[in-house]
């Protein structure tokens, strides 16, 4: 039978009380205080504020601290591939980012891929768009500009899509993040009014394929070509000097 003595056990209780003292400030979470859309960072001196919702992280890391919301507790992570002085997610898949450090917006994005995602609660990406494949890198770029600068449209809250997907764009330029949009199809065209050259009311048709965020409220149509490629339809090649843009 072991036996110790007093001595003895008083040693290990003390190194014991130490390891677990060791192991709490370890692990122990930084504060982080809201103010408004600020979030202020104490230990690190950083002052957050919050991406638009189109901004997600891909993947999310180790538990970085808390910040109380609305008299609850909400625990912030660290964003995978990028420092947490510059980022972090929260289980809703907010982005908060660094004030003083200007994030890359998606007009800025220097795009490496577009995932074509189910917009189920299993998301299935059903078709990856590669910046590097020649036949795909036009397709991104006209993504790109449709969400950037395309005509914004009424959205026809009336009507049902046909097919519903979710466009994920990553970059070369802010890695560890996703800029998500809705890609809908309906089972007819979408008609606006617009003034034609005598100044007068006319209907225009403009197509029944569409890039759509929600939370801006931001409807752009755009050709059918990634229902193509989903669908495995070839492509035709665009003549010279003409583009398969609406």
């Amino acid at each position: 039978m072991l036996s110790f003595s007093k001595r003895s056990l008083t040693a290990l209780a003390l190194l014991l009380a130490m390891l677990m003292l060791l192991v709490s400030c370890g692990n122990k979470l930084h504060v982080i205080t809201a103010s408004g859309d600020t979030y202020f960072d104490k230990k690190t001196d950083t002052y957050y504020s919050v991406l638009p919702p189109a901004y997600e992280p891909i993947a999310r890391g180790e538990e970085y601290g808390t910040v109380d919301l609305a008299g609850m507790t909400q625990t912030l992570y660290e964003v995978v591939g990028q420092s947490p002085t510059k980022y972090l997610c929260s289980s809703f898949g907010d982005v908060y980012y660094d004030r003083d450090a200007s994030p890359v917006l998606f007009d800025a994005w220097k795009l490496s891929a577009a995932y074509v995602c189910t917009n189920t609660a299993t998301v299935i990406s059903e078709l990856t768009l590669h910046a590097d494949k020649e036949e795909h890198a036009p397709v991104l770029d006209d993504l790109q500009a449709a969400i950037v600068s395309g005509a914004n449209v009424t959205y026809p809250s009336y009507l049902t899509p046909k097919r519903i997907y979710v466009l994920r764009f990553t970059s070369q330029n802010a890695p560890g993040l996703y800029y998500s949009i809705k890609l809908l199809q309906y089972g007819e065209d979408i008609y606006d009014v617009v003034k034609n050259e005598a100044g007068e009311d006319a209907e225009v048709s403009l197509g029944n394929t569409f890039l759509y965020d929600r939370y801006t409220d931001r409807f752009v149509a755009i050709d059918d070509t990634v229902f193509r490629l989903l669908d495995n339809e070839e492509l035709a090649p665009t003549p010279e000097g003409e583009t398969d843009q609406p």
